[in-house]
């Protein structure tokens, strides 16, 4: 994860302060979670929207979309899981 600081965790210099470096990853994380979280909650929607119109959709279409839409989900799901189990101890 880059910071603002473009310093690494353990290596307090480059953010000045020990208190500003956890600040900064503090704010990269919730980035991190937030942008996970709302990009799942639209590959839900998607999902949704799609097999409610199921009927007006192609069936290879529906079949490449639904598809598509799992691979993007499993990737964000991927990154949230990454970024909350990551350790911050030095």
């Amino acid at each position: 994860m880059i910071t603002p600081a473009n310093g690494d965790y353990c290596d307090v210099s480059p953010h000045g302060s020990s208190g500003q470096r956890d600040r900064d990853y503090a704010l990269l994380e919730g980035i991190q979670t937030t942008g996970s979280i709302i990009m799942l909650a639209v590959g839900l929607f998607l999902l949704i929207y799609l097999w409610t119109n199921h009927l007006r959709i192609n069936s290879l279409s529906l079949v490449l979309t639904n598809t598509g839409i799992l691979v993007m989900v499993a990737g964000y799901l991927l990154v949230l899981i990454a970024g909350t189990a990551a350790n911050t101890s030095c």
